[in-house]
């Protein structure tokens, strides 16, 4: 064995044994696909303008809202709202569709979308909490090295995904990047009036605020957050210090083993880089407003697709 191996197998310990179900997975993978051109939505058209136009004042919509979330879903694939307009004329002329919308309007309506991500399954859910960023400049090297960071701006994405499902079920998205642990805080409680049954929280170091044990505490929560590695154990917050305790009794690898502390990658960071290879890193939007809207599109639409995949 040479040195490198021997540093290789020191710094990722033993050989990870995949135990998916690699043929259903990859069918879903696929299936996902389909989505990107999910007409079903034609054959209801008129109804669902109807129940659309119930009561409007002004104008009436001339284009169901499953229209615009499927151009939204193209668009935070990052395809410009022009491409979009010819893409639907084109499935007009094919006669998939029957009217399409100019590009000012998929623009308008995409605008005007809740991307509000569907209620999580199951119960009892544990949920892990990260933080990533988008990039928000398309510059490239010459123009950071040339006019400095100034010109590399980033928005901040701060998500919450389901262990079990290994989907996101709450984020926040930011212009300015903020604690990651008072955002946790503020998504957990909006899911905690929601009625969602969380049975534990975890995060990485980043969320090792003695105001999230706290919170953990005061709800019920199972706080499964990598202390500090200098933490203290005799601070006025007992669930951390017991944490503390226990982490530098069984050491860091088996303390993470019994609290589970592992489901954090597919919750968190499976997720955050699903997204970004599916639908980018970089952002289209020039405005703070709309930076901010397209970035919640990219995580709205990867539990769409996800879901779609799985049904």
């Amino acid at each position: 064995m040479t040195d490198i191996d021997k540093k290789l197998q020191k710094r990722w310990g033993r050989k990870f044994k995949d135990n998916r179900d690699w043929h259903t997975y990859n069918e879903q993978l696929v299936k996902r696909g389909e989505y990107f051109l999910a007409l079903d939505f034609v054959e209801n058209w008129d109804k669902e303008l109807a129940w659309m136009n119930v009561g409007k004042v002004g104008a009436l919509y001339r284009f169901p809202k499953t229209l615009i979330e499927l151009q939204a879903l193209w668009h935070a694939k990052r395809v410009p709202y022009r491409m979009i307009e010819g893409m639907t004329q084109d499935l007009v002329r094919m006669g998939s569709m029957p009217e399409y919308n100019d590009y000012s309007t998929v623009n308008r309506r995409i605008n005007q979308l809740d991307f509000r991500l569907a209620p999580p399954q199951g119960k009892r859910i544990i949920v892990f909490s990260d933080g990533t960023c988008l990039q928000a400049v398309n510059g490239g090297e010459y123009l950071r090295e040339k006019y400095g960071k100034k010109n590399r701006r980033w928005i901040q994405i701060v998500l919450l995904g389901d262990v079990e499902h290994h989907e996101p079920i709450s984020y926040e998205v930011r212009l300015v990047p903020a604690s990651e642990s008072e955002s946790t805080e503020r998504q957990t409680t909006t899911l905690l009036k929601q009625n969602i049954d969380i049975a534990a929280l975890g995060g990485d170091g980043a969320m090792d605020d003695k105001r999230l044990w706290n919170f953990c505490d005061e709800q019920g929560l199972l706080p499964i957050i990598k202390p500090d590695k200098n933490a203290r154990n005799d601070t006025k917050c007992t669930s951390r210090n017991k944490e503390v305790r226990l982490r530098n009794k069984l050491g860091h690898k088996k303390w993470a083993k019994r609290r589970q502390y592992g489901h954090r990658w597919p919750a968190t960071e499976g997720i955050n880089s699903a997204i970004k290879r599916i639908f980018g890193e970089q952002l289209l939007a020039t405005s703070e407003q709309g930076l901010l809207h397209e970035a919640a599109s990219k995580v709205w639409a990867y539990q769409r697709i996800k879901r779609y995949g799985e049904a």
